[in-house]
């Protein structure tokens, strides 16, 4: 077990604005993309907000700041495409991640889909649908999509995002077995 570290970047009299994304920063989560067809072309950009919200009807949840880039775009979209990524897609990330960076190229693995939303093929995961809600929440949105096709692509480990970088799992050294069925 690794001990409890300071963050050097949040004093104590930090905002506690400050302090909660310092907070967040130390949360590890999946890497997705959320995209949608506009008149201009498409647009995204990388979520780590990504939520399951109901098996039935499927439906997700993410949230994108007001003052994102896309973020008009997507809320006011009606078909929406949600990639999850893994840890063959770093760069792709990467690439969504920062603003005026070049996206959806084919070097990247786009191709167009069927219904006009573009597809990574080297994604597992590929969710589309629709916004069902979308509900103010501070200097953000958040979105709920109810889910009406899934794709996978091919397997493989996850990428997550902790402490400001991507990143890839390892296995630890222990075993969870399941409890024997009576």
């Amino acid at each position: 077990m690794t001990s409890a570290r300071p963050d050097p970047n949040v004093t104590p009299a930090a905002s506690l604005n400050e302090r909660f994304r310092a907070g967040f920063r130390r949360h590890a989560a999946g890497v997705s993309l959320v995209t949608c067809a506009t008149p201009a072309g498409p647009v995204g950009l990388t979520a780590s907000s990504l939520a399951s919200v109901s098996a039935v009807p499927p439906m997700l949840s993410f949230s994108v700041a007001h003052k994102s880039s896309a973020g008009a775009d997507l809320v006011a979209s009606d078909r929406i495409g949600v990639t999850i990524l893994g840890e063959d897609d770093a760069l792709v990330a990467a690439a969504f991640a920062r603003h005026g960076a070049e996206r959806f190229t084919p070097e990247q693995g786009w191709e167009d889909g069927e219904d006009g939303l573009p597809v990574l093929k080297t994604a597992p995961v590929t969710m589309w649908g629709h916004p069902v809600h979308v509900l103010p929440a501070g200097e953000s949105w958040l979105v709920l999509v109810e889910v009406t096709r899934v794709e996978f692509g091919p397997a493989g480990g996850p990428l997550i995002y902790h402490d400001r970088a991507f990143r890839s799992l390892q296995q630890l050294p222990i075993v969870l077995e399941r409890p024997a069925s009576a």
